[in-house]
């Protein structure tokens, strides 16, 4: 299974890579920095525990899927369900990214890929930091970034 992800999304990267070429290096530098602020914008959404500010930046209708430590979920929802439990006690959140990188595909999609940790306090005093690994894959749908499908996951 995933292996079967990882070559679909690498196919997806080197079909889509092509028509990159036809940019030029201002337009891959207006992509990449809507992409950058659309990123920033998600992330401040996932720390302040905003489901609205995060389901609004998500296109689920290809249904390309979202991973998650080596479970695929079928659909955006799953992902917001896992969210919603998760979040139970949760008093803060903080991402602290130390490596990003943004790779436009063409006009209408982009890959960014991020790691670093997460710092969360919870509401009984707790507090817990991990690392994480993400890739978000990215369409312009209807003149705005969406994302359209995530892999996550937690570095041992």
């Amino acid at each position: 299974m995933k292996r079967a992800v990882l070559v679909i999304i690498t196919s997806l990267g080197i079909c889509l890579s092509m028509y990159s070429q036809g940019l030029t290096n201002g337009q891959k530098g207006i992509i990449t920095s809507e992409i950058s602020e659309f990123f920033e914008e998600h992330m401040k959404a996932g720390e302040n525990l905003d489901r609205n500010g995060l389901s609004g930046r998500v296109n689920d209708t290809l249904k390309a899927g979202f991973i998650d430590n080596g479970i695929l979920l079928n659909s955006f929802d799953e992902v917001m369900r896992g969210f919603n439990e998760g979040i139970q006690g949760v008093k803060s959140l903080k991402y602290n990214i130390s490596n990003k990188k943004i790779t436009v595909l063409a006009d209408n999609a982009a890959l960014l890929t991020a790691s670093g940790n997460t710092s969360l306090a919870l509401e009984d005093g707790r507090t817990f930091t991990s690392g994480f690994a993400w890739t978000f894959v990215y369409s312009k749908v209807n003149d705005s970034w969406k994302v359209i499908h995530t892999h996550m996951s937690t570095p041992r």
